[in-house]
């Protein structure tokens, strides 16, 4: 079975990629331009950070150009936007900068399609500009984290991605056999692994073996544990590789890991085994292997969890009744608890984990409305809290049934009572797509806004979660309908990238806003075009929203849709009167997105209305340097049909023909030559 692609959460990985390509950047040297932006960086201020950027990118500072595509590309500011990541790493590059180059290799081969004779053609310019030679200690670990961010999606680099004979600094190399090991790139592991880089640990602990076993592969965790790599060292949650392999539920790279003969026994610091983990990934292909392997099935003493007692919490029938085969016994803690306290280890090892709940907390938890109710009529309080601050409400909510909800609210639980983290109950039932539990709330006079406080509206939780019926079910309850996120969203941007038009309806019925914005100035309209959303496009259109509102950037709905390559909604724009020469803040116009995205039909189409072939953006692009910069035959073809100037240059004074032949594109020269 094919791994998953990984995805990781957008935040951290924007974070940490931007704060270490700010540290990159703070080398001793004269006064920077770019020091107020590392500052903002450091405060985590990034909007701040993205203003200066823009300033100093479109100003041609290289540094500056570098930093912004960081931005785009992790969405740090806004949504995440790689063709104009794509933009800024190009004019990085271009202008001398190694790392960008690097990046750029990155992402081409991380698109889709991948282009990998872009990434290599970028790869080899990284090497030209001293990439792997001369960067020093901290513009290295810039630039691998900003290869890990650009590349955190893909399903595995080409081992050329990362050339190991090139990286001769230690802390490099080993920084490469980390991401290599990460992405499953036997090739590259080959070629770095050395005893002391394949002991070495991170500052938590966890080295090559371990993020060979998080990525599940197989040829990867073989080949580090026949070099050397201790597969029994722990990381600084005691951790183990078997453990986090068993949690990846991939029976093939549990299984290489069980080949070097580890303590399948072994417990982390939370008591928790390896079969314990695979219990929790759900996989009873690596249950069956680690039973065979000798894996215990009991816990080692009353007061902790067995790996029964996960199965059941987690709702894993299946490997449930395969440890009961193999005599194992449940300890019936309650799962809210469990999902939710995660408490220490001393915790675990000195209380169980209904200790000091009220008895009507642990009703509530045990899907019994009969018990719940008995308790009620016995004046037990609706309201009392269990030792780590979790209202009953909450705890039916998210492990309780409808009925034990309308018990609680019938008996004067307050609905508007926050748990520990400030998530009211709505909220946390909405966030886990409990229909059923918000619905019950819902009829009981529950606020369908949540509370003032809540972290995010449970309409915009909804949206998000992709819960069109909880959404629906909110609507009908009157709830405020341009409730926003924390980057200005709200549930009709989110619901307009996704194929529910009727959802949309429902929202502008109810009184969403059709031109609001977000943090970025993007309309709902602007995300369904850059989503390629017909159908939603279509209904919003309908009901008067602008095609012509410009975002911050200066780009319309019209022209995100050109940029996105959705032909079907520049069909519909074009054909509801779109501007055909409206420009983005860096001068591109729909022709020159198009162009950029390599969307030869929609350059077509806008040909065939008269667009302005040889508009230039503030960089001096034309559309046919574009695309002879991106080595696109067939869209350099159309473009001099159509009588697009070879004679233009731009402001680095190269014309089409210039940036052809510095990429090496031959047969986009010769087509340009015989124009």
């Amino acid at each position: 079975m094919a791994r998953p692609r990984r995805v990781r959460a957008l935040l951290p990985a924007a974070l940490s990629m931007v704060l270490a390509a700010g540290a990159a950047l703070a080398v001793s040297r004269p006064p920077d331009p770019l020091d107020g932006v590392k500052t903002s960086i450091r405060l985590k201020n990034f909007a701040a950070a993205a203003t200066e950027l823009q300033k100093l990118a479109a100003g041609g500072n290289p540094d500056a150009q570098y930093l912004l595509a960081v931005f785009y590309l992790n969405g740090v500011s806004g949504p995440r936007d790689p063709a104009t990541a794509k933009t800024w790493l190009e004019k990085a590059a271009n202008k001398g900068s190694a790392r960008a180059a690097f990046s750029l290799a990155t992402l081409l081969q991380d698109s889709n399609p991948p282009d990998p004779q872009g990434a290599s053609r970028w790869l080899a310019r990284a090497r030209e500009l001293g990439f792997f030679n001369t960067l020093n200690t901290g513009a290295q670990k810039g630039a691998a984290a900003a290869q890990k961010g650009a590349a955190a999606a893909r399903p595995g680099p080409p081992s050329s991605l990362l050339p190991a004979a090139q990286l001769t600094d230690p802390a490099v190399r080993r920084e490469a056999l980390w991401l290599a090991a990460s992405d499953g790139d036997v090739a590259s592991l080959e070629a770095l692994v050395d005893p002391a880089l394949v002991a070495a640990r991170d500052e938590f602990g966890r080295g090559a073996l371990a993020r060979a076993a998080e990525a599940a592969s197989a040829p990867a965790v073989a080949l580090l544990i026949r070099r050397g790599a201790p597969v029994e060292a722990p990381d600084q949650n005691g951790t183990t590789p078997l453990m986090i392999a068993a949690r990846g539920g991939q029976p093939a790279a549990v299984d290489a890991v069980l080949a070097a003969h580890p303590n399948v026994n072994a417990t982390d610091k939370s008591g928790n085994t390896a079969l314990m983990h695979a219990v929790m990934s759900g996989s009873l292909a690596v249950v069956d292997k680690l039973l065979a392997a000798g894996a215990s099935v009991a816990p080692r003493d009353v007061q902790e969890w067995s790996a029964l007692d996960f199965a059941e919490v987690s709702g894993a029938t299946g490997i449930a009744a395969r440890l009961r085969e193999k005599g194992a016994t449940a300890l019936h803690r309650n799962p809210v608890m469990a999902a939710y306290s995660q408490p220490t280890s001393v915790q675990r090892a000195q209380r169980d984990l209904y200790a000091g709940w009220p008895d009507l907390a642990v009703a509530a938890g045990r899907e019994n409305p009969e018990l719940l109710r008995t308790l009620l009529a016995r004046g037990a309080d609706p309201n009392a809290l269990t030792p780590d601050g979790l209202p009953i409400l909450t705890v039916a909510a998210l492990s309780g049934t409808a009925h034990e909800v309308e018990a609680l609210l019938a008996a004067g639980a307050k609905g508007n009572r926050a748990d520990r983290r400030g998530n009211s109950a709505l909220l946390d039932a909405v966030r886990i797509g409990r229909q059923d539990i918000v619905a019950a709330m819902l009829t009981h006079g529950v606020s369908p806004d949540g509370r003032l406080d809540d972290p995010e509206p449970p309409l915009i939780a909804a949206a998000k979660g992709g819960h069109v019926g909880i959404v629906r079910a909110l609507l009908a309850a009157h709830v405020k309908p341009d409730a926003r996120d924390e980057h200005g969203t709200s549930a009709l941007m989110l619901v307009a990238q996704r194929t529910e038009p009727d959802l949309v309806q429902r929202l502008l019925d109810a009184g969403a806003a059709i031109e609001g914005v977000d943090k970025a100035g993007r309309t709902a309209l602007w995300h369904a075009a850059h989503a390629s959303r017909l159908e939603t496009g279509r209904v919003l259109l309908e009901h008067g929203a602008s095609s012509d509102h410009a975002d911050a950037a200066g780009e319309n709905p019209f022209g995100a849709a050109c940029a996105a390559g959705a032909t079907a909604v520049v069909d519909l724009m074009l054909a509801k009167g779109a501007k055909l020469e409206a420009r983005t803040a860096r001068g591109d116009t729909p022709l020159l997105l198009a162009a950029n995205a390599g969307a030869v039909e929609i350059v077509d189409k806008l040909l065939t209305h008269h667009a302005e072939k040889d508009a230039q953006n503030e960089f001096g692009d034309t559309a046919l340097i574009i695309a002879s910069r991106n080595g696109n035959a067939a869209l350099v073809r159309r473009l001099l049909s159509a009588g697009a100037s070879t004679a233009l240059r731009n402001k680095d004074r190269s014309t089409a023909a210039d940036v052809a032949r510095a990429r090496a594109f031959p047969a986009v020269v010769e087509l340009l030559k015989n124009a």
